[in-house]
């Protein structure tokens, strides 16, 4: 509810810096300068906390895009051990004979089967 209070402060100190040349050249000088002085503060203020809240908001938002980045990185790590690994297994594969790649597909499959299933029966 704060921001809320903080916002309709905000706009009724710009609608009393709008009005107040009216007010001083139709009405009362002082009146119309005392509403510009008012205006301008409450405005002022909202304009700090609008400047506060993007401040916050953009630390927020560095902090999660440097975590993201992180995340990322741990992924591609992953990747990279995964792809290193089946490269591997590629090559300890083709040293036994088997040249083709559809064997060699078909044998991690059968692994990771093996694997997932347990022991082979």
């Amino acid at each position: 509810m704060f921001e809320l209070e903080t916002i309709l402060a905000f706009s009724v100190g710009a609608g009393l810096v709008a009005i107040a040349p009216i007010v001083s050249k139709y009405g009362s000088q002082q009146l119309g300068d005392a509403m510009s002085h008012s205006g301008k503060k409450m405005a002022k203020e909202g304009i700090k906390l609008g400047v506060t809240i993007i401040d916050v908001a953009g630390s927020a938002t560095s902090n999660f895009t440097h975590r993201a980045a992180e995340a990322l990185e741990s992924i591609g790590d992953l990747v990279a051990e995964a792809r290193t690994e089946l490269e591997s297994e590629a090559a300890v594969t083709s040293s036994e004979g088997e040249t083709d790649l559809s064997n060699s597909v078909e044998t991690l499959s059968k692994k990771l089967k093996t694997d997932s299933d347990g022991p082979a029966t």
